[in-house]
């Protein structure tokens, strides 16, 4: 059956973003009195490159005055960054919207959370920040000073939840050992892990570690923080119905996938005045999931994200998937390394070889036998680079990205 609300919400969206200088090109010769959802599904996507065509302001829907905050991408992968804009309104509404999920987490009025990501141009910290305060918690906006500091405040202001990058967990895990913290001096109950890709097998190593519960969020700064949650089912993400729709394509077809197929996954905005976004092209892979929680959130479900779309590099005839490449290689040179790790690709490959960076958690580390480790995970000669774990230690708009080309 048809839903005439999230129709209705549509065509108001559709009508608001062709205010937009983006929207107005790309909608002019367009009906846009949608009779159907499906007939909505035949709207051309919104892609990156669209957004960095119309940068700064090109996705604005608003008169600039009505906007009261920004924020930024990385801009790491070539061009301008996007750029997401919010008006008064737009704020009240994420932070009502977005609360929803931290709620799903535990976190009530008594909670103390404890952010260990950037703030700043980075979205996720601040516009859930907000979301958490809407629920009465107190928020401890750490950001990325050192896990010195950071440890302090878990402990003195008996911190129960942390947000941090799934790698960052495991370097904590590490400082604290080497400084002979013991786990049970923090008040820790859950974490909430952000910012990368990562493994069920991390999850359950990080868990076993702290002795928490991790659960895993999803949001992009262009459309929205915060967008997508686990409920303690963990049977995938709750996408946020009423705040966004979501579609899972064919990346190549544009056609919808099947349920248990993996797909593209395809944001449009649905309460957000400043700057819209129409079927836009996340580049996020995630698996349609086809049951109903029985958590009783009736918000529709997908998987936690997969891969980026396109991340296949070939190398000298040889295809490697830098994310099931990553996961694979953590698997066997935890003892050795964290977590963390980039691939470096030369752009001239017939001249040199590709590069690998990893921080080791121990000194005197034999790097021919863990060359041919790297080898027989990937078929590949790797260039080993070594460098200290605080290389990745940023996130936001500076983040390391798991594949840099030179």
């Amino acid at each position: 059956m048809e839903n005439k609300g999230l129709l209705k919400q549509l065509k108001k969206n559709l009508i608001h973003a062709n205010n937009s200088q983006l929207y107005k090109e790309k909608f002019k010769n367009l009906n846009l009195d949608l009779s159907s959802i499906s007939d909505f599904k035949k709207i051309p996507f919104t892609t990156k490159d669209e957004l960095r065509k119309y940068y700064p302001f090109g996705n604005l829907a608003v008169e600039i005055k009505e906007v009261i905050e920004m924020h930024t991408s990385s801009g790491t992968t070539g061009g301008d960054p996007q750029v997401t804009f919010l008006t008064k309104k737009d704020l009240e509404i994420a932070s009502k919207s977005i609360s929803h999920a931290w709620k799903t987490f535990g976190i009530t009025s008594k909670s103390v959370v404890q952010f260990i990501m950037s703030y700043g141009l980075f979205s996720g910290a601040m516009l859930n920040t907000f979301a958490i305060q809407n629920l009465g918690a107190l928020v401890i906006p750490a950001g990325i000073i050192p896990t010195k500091q950071q440890v302090y405040l878990i402990q003195k202001f008996n911190v129960d939840t942390i947000v941090a990058t799934p790698s960052y967990y495991l370097y904590l895990y590490e400082f604290l050992k080497n400084n002979l913290i013991p786990i049970s001096s923090l008040n820790l109950k859950r974490g909430i892990a952000a910012g990368e890709i990562y493994s069920e097998g991390l999850r359950k190593e990080i868990e076993k570690k702290f002795n928490i519960t991790i659960y895993d969020h999803y949001g992009l700064c262009e459309v929205y923080t915060g967008i997508a949650y686990e409920c303690n089912k963990r049977n995938g993400l709750h996408v946020l119905g009423g705040y966004v729709f979501a579609e899972i394509i064919d990346p190549d077809t544009g056609e919808d996938v099947k349920e248990g197929e993996i797909g593209e996954l395809i944001l449009t905005t649905l309460k957000k005045d400043a700057s819209p976004l129409i079927r836009y092209k996340t580049g996020d892979m995630v698996k349609k999931i086809p049951a109903v929680c029985s958590c009783g959130d009736n918000n529709p479900l997908i998987s936690r994200i997969l891969k980026r779309k396109d991340a296949t590099i070939f190398i000298k005839g040889i295809k490697l998937d830098p994310y099931e490449a990553k996961i694979n290689l953590n698997n066997v040179l935890k003892e050795k390394f964290y977590d963390d790790m980039q691939f470096v690709i030369p752009k001239n490959l017939s001249l040199d070889y590709p590069k690998i960076y990893l921080a080791p958690k121990k000194k005197n580390i034999d790097l021919s036998e863990v060359r041919k480790i790297i080898k027989s995970e990937t078929n590949l000669n790797f260039e080993i680079k070594i460098v200290h774990i605080d290389y990745f230690r940023k996130s936001g708009e500076t983040k390391i990205k798991l594949v840099k080309y030179i």
